[in-house]
């Protein structure tokens, strides 16, 4: 089993290299995470601000409905 860890002499380099691919994995999960809860913040920041926008365009979308 150690031998398998030695990896034939290359070991640091090869779990260097899991480690590196790993980490930027994990970061890339963590800074999706970060930037969907900000989304998520700055929308309901702008639908608290224009809330008559929505009425507005769904009144106009009704009143093109009617024949």
């Amino acid at each position: 089993m150690s031998e398998f860890f030695q990896m034939g002499g290359y070991a640091f380099y090869i779990w260097s290299a899991y480690g590196v691919t790993a980490g930027l994995l994990i970061g890339f999960v963590v800074w999706t995470l970060i930037s969907l809860k900000h989304a998520e913040r700055e929308l309901s920041v702008l639908e608290a601000i224009a809330p008559r926008r929505r009425q507005r365009i769904n009144a106009s979308e009704n009143s093109n409905a009617e024949p």
